[in-house]
């Protein structure tokens, strides 16, 4: 609340682990070139549990990729902010072209629970139990819904959340955003900026 103050939630991470028996270890790697920042990155404290928690589904070459893609995206950002702008749409035309089923019934479950977030996807004979807003998409409904749901994850739209035998996600704010007013959150504020002849 402090207008001169902010709260940083960003973690940096090791790509390899800094000591055996960590994630990701490399034996191979100098202690110099443990403690670089190319074996570091910059990520959420969710992902940063869950990519340490979970070292075979998110191996290093998976985390280099995710570090070359945001420093690109942050680059291109910096470079033409209005570029964003048609690449979000972009996006956001895409996932409605190939799925468009998948996010009509994700748009409904909103429209009911405006503050769940968090789904998993389940075949119709299975039994899952669990207390609160879960919202759940079923194979039986969606044809390559894990295909579907990389896409999204791949768009930042979706993040994997998975601690047991479960597929689990939760949706990005910006998805929300987006399917309660067909614009994400930023794009509108930079619309916005742009109409007052600020941006």
């Amino acid at each position: 609340m402090d207008s001169g103050k902010a709260i940083n939630v960003g973690v940096a991470a090791h790509i390899t682990a800094a000591s055996p028996g960590g994630p990701r270890f490399n034996p191979s790697q100098t202690r110099r070139q443990r403690r670089s920042i190319e074996n570091g990155i910059w990520i959420c404290q969710t992902c940063a549990k869950l990519i340490d928690n979970d070292p075979i589904r998110y191996s290093r070459e998976l985390l280099e990729n995710w570090k070359r893609t945001a420093e690109a995206a942050a680059l291109r950002a910096l470079e033409n902010p209005l570029s964003n702008l048609s690449e979000s749409s972009d996006a956001y035309r895409k996932v409605e072209r190939l799925m468009p089923e998948l996010l009509a019934e994700m748009r409904n479950d909103l429209a009911e629970s405006p503050l769940s977030r968090e789904f998993v996807i389940l075949e119709r004979s299975w039994t899952y139990l669990d207390r609160g807003n879960l919202l759940v998409y079923y194979f039986d409904d969606h044809a390559e819904l894990t295909n579907k749901l990389r896409i999204l994850q791949n768009a930042c739209m979706v993040g994997n959340i998975t601690r047991n035998n479960v597929d689990r996600y939760v949706m990005s704010e910006r998805l929300v955003e987006y399917l309660a007013n067909g614009m994400p959150a930023n794009q509108g504020m930079h619309t916005a900026a742009q109409e007052s002849g600020d941006g």
